[in-house]
This record gives structure tokens, sequence and C-alpha cells, in this order.
């Protein structure tokens, strides 16, 4: 992204849309200080879990721009929630990626309520 070297490892990209499941007993090592104080692949890789404990987010909820496919015609591939893994269209050589328009909408909406909520 954005010309910074990326480095492969397991389970890279699970954790930009995670759901926790806050009762399951290995989760509750997650304190605030174990949090603060992990390292990045600790958490990234939710190395506290066994692989059997963790579950599947369908792809539409974790839809990486220029990896996953919608299928023409199939709304149920559409994307809910998109990870611009590549880089998003805030950065102006991404002006132009999939779904930048998306997202250049939300900024726009999002700009017109903060200046109107402003009274400016």
């Amino acid at each position: 992204m954005d010309g910074s070297v990326q480095t492969v490892y397991p389970r890279k990209n699970w954790s930009s849309m995670v759901l926790y499941n806050c009762g399951h007993p290995k989760n509750k090592v997650l304190t605030p200080e174990v949090v603060n104080s992990q390292t990045g692949d600790y958490l990234h890789r939710f190395q506290w879990l066994d692989d059997g404990e963790i579950g599947e987010v369908p792809f539409v909820w974790n839809f990486l721009e220029g990896h996953n496919r919608a299928v023409e015609g199939d709304p149920s591939t559409l994307p809910k929630a998109i990870h611009y893994n590549r880089g998003g269209s805030w950065f102006d050589a991404w002006k132009n990626c999939e779904f930048a328009d998306l997202w250049l909408d939300e900024m726009e909406e999002y700009m017109k309520e903060t200046k109107k909520s402003s009274g400016n």
C-alpha cells in the first residue's frame, strides 16, 4: 500500500474485520494491559487462540479491494465493508481504485454534515 513494504504472515488481513466472542474463555486474556503491551504479531495473528477457535466472517464483510470480486448480477457478493488494502481513494495514486466512488461519496456526505452541525 502506498509504497510501504508488505510482509506476508499467517492470517494476514483477518484483523481488519473482527467480531469477538467476549464470552469465550480464551478471549478473557485480552485485558487492556495485554492489548497495550503485546506485539502486533500476537494480536493480528490471534496467537492466543487455536485455529479451531477462530470462525469465519463472510468475505463481503472484509472485502479486500483488488483481491475479492463481486459477481455481476449477484448482489450477495457486493461488499458490505471494504478493506482498501492496496491504498484507498484518500491517496492521490488510488483516487480511481475499485469502489473509490463509495468512499469519496461518504467523505463528501460527512463533510456536509460536519459543516452543517458546526453552523458554517
